[in-house]
């Protein structure tokens, strides 16, 4: 594996006054814990904010913040007031909030008298589903604000996050919006690291993104592609920076060692597929199930190609629940010959973590991807890949690594097409792996100055909450001694 180069600290002991510092950074990520790719964003950022602040506290504002604490931090605390389908909220326990079961109850009661007053006037009535939310919106808004104005950074750190596709605007545009104003009125650095965009287009979403990047006081943006969309809707982004997805950057102290997947395989070639629920109905945001069914027909071609080549098969998924319910569809369609190998030459193992698709993937000879984020794990483990694009990002990250001879679109690729990728790729792969060696390097100076930025608003903000709290113990103490004489 490439080795990640040295990050310069900031310093592991800074202290003011002899009491040493431990900076509170919130890291805000539509993230609800199943998809790896959001996983090894949030991991990548603490791991590199500790490289450089030893003594830092992580919160999560997410989708499930439960997970974010028992996999990322210290604390968390839900990014939306109320569920919308496709962008549901899992609520767990919250950091600061030990009430947090006595507030949602008082939620839920204020919610029923608004709705029995509101049915005994039937011209209100109609105005139920708005106003409903209305106490559920209060609330979060004031717990949101007790639980940032303590804290000295908020990231909104990587991912597809100005993407109005899963929720609409009021799903993460509005929550994006929401928390800048909070922080602003807390008056908290406000950062935008490494986002990527999918949909952004009605005009309420183009409002909250616009806002949002106004007031921060950093931003990047994981591909140049993503910084042409925000120019248009700020002007002053065009002068931002590109620092792409913060997979990339994971120390190599946090990368897992190769599975022992070749011992299984038996001198075959290992071939890695990761497989994508997009369009499937019931599992997707928007629903095809033509454009659906014709991916599974292709895919499982492919496998019976490869199982007839000799290849040993690994499928696996980098975002847990909707990509596993393809697994067994795409292999019940492989023809009647290569059932009979599937025994043989199909392995499907247990993962969870993103460490553990990314030890597999270190052992395969190539990956065939469907999603963004299995194909950067590809890259990041040094294996090649065949990207089938369903969205433009995938686009773009292959443009940018210089792989797009073995780029394939999802709406009209075949069996052959990837064939025919595979016996490029088997022929250039020296050639394919030092191209993505030579990506990385450039990246990761990127990253580190980045990093270096952050942790420097972080230390910049807690000295100044430092000495707020010294000046207000002593003004307290003076007020005592003034009593008492």
């Amino acid at each position: 594996m490439i080795s990640t180069p040295d990050l310069s600290p900031l310093g592991s002991k800074i202290s003011l006054g002899g009491s040493q510092l431990s900076p509170r950074i919130a890291l805000l990520d539509c993230y609800h814990g199943s998809n790896l790719g959001d996983a090894s964003i949030q991991d990548s950022m603490v791991a590199n904010l500790g490289i450089r602040l030893p003594n830092t506290e992580i919160y999560g504002i997410t989708l499930n913040s439960k997970n974010f604490v028992d996999q990322h931090g210290v604390g968390a605390f839900p990014l939306a007031a109320r569920y919308i389908r496709w962008y549901g909220m899992s609520y767990g326990r919250y950091a600061e909030q030990p009430k947090e079961q006595e507030s949602h109850g008082r939620v839920v009661a204020w919610g029923r008298e608004i709705k029995s007053a509101l049915k005994r006037v039937p011209i209100l009535n109609r105005c139920l589903p708005v106003l409903a939310i209305i106490p559920q919106e209060i609330l979060h808004v004031v717990g949101g604000y007790r639980f940032l104005r303590t804290k000295d950074l908020l990231v909104v750190s990587g991912g597809g996050q100005l993407n109005e596709e899963w929720g609409g605007a009021w799903g993460q545009p509005f929550a994006l919006f929401k928390w800048a104003v909070l922080a602003r009125i807390a008056r908290v650095p406000y950062a935008v690291a490494s986002v990527g965009t999918g949909k952004v287009t009605s005009g309420i979403s183009r409002l909250f993104v616009a806002s949002t990047l106004r007031m921060a006081c950093y931003r990047s943006y994981r591909d140049k592609n993503t910084r042409e969309i925000a120019t248009g809707l700020m002007q002053g982004a065009a002068a931002d920076p590109v620092a792409p997805d913060l997979a990339f950057s994971l120390p190599s102290s946090e990368l897992p060692l190769p599975a022992s997947i070749r011992r299984i395989a038996q001198g075959r070639a290992v071939v890695a597929i990761s497989p994508i629920s997009y369009a499937k109905p019931g599992r997707w945001y928007f629903e095809d199930r033509a454009l659906y069914e014709r991916y599974v027909h292709e895919m499982a071609q492919a496998v019976s190609l490869l199982l007839r080549r000799g290849c040993f098969l690994v499928i696996v998924c980098s975002s847990l629940g909707d990509d596993e319910t393809v697994i067994p569809e795409l292999l019940g369609r492989v023809d009647d010959e290569s059932k009979q190998r599937l025994a043989a030459q199909v392995y499907i193992p247990s993962i969870r973590t993103w460490r553990h698709l990314v030890a597999i993937l270190r052992d395969a000879d190539l990956l065939i991807a469907s999603r963004l984020h299995s194909t950067i794990f590809g890259f990041m483990s040094e294996t090649p890949v065949i990207a089938i694009s369903c969205e433009r990002k995938v686009d773009w990250l292959m443009e940018d690594v210089g792989q797009t001879d073995y780029l394939l679109q999802f709406r009209d690729f075949t069996s052959q097409d990837v064939i025919g990728a595979l016996n490029r790729l088997e022929q250039l792969k020296d050639i394919v792996l030092q191209q993505v060696a030579s990506y990385r390097h450039q990246i990761l100076p990127v990253a580190a100055r980045q990093y270096d930025i952050l942790a420097d608003l972080a230390m910049s903000s807690c000295r100044r909450r430092e000495r707020g709290r010294v000046i207000r113990r002593k003004l307290a103490l003076w007020a005592s001694a003034s009593d008492r004489r």
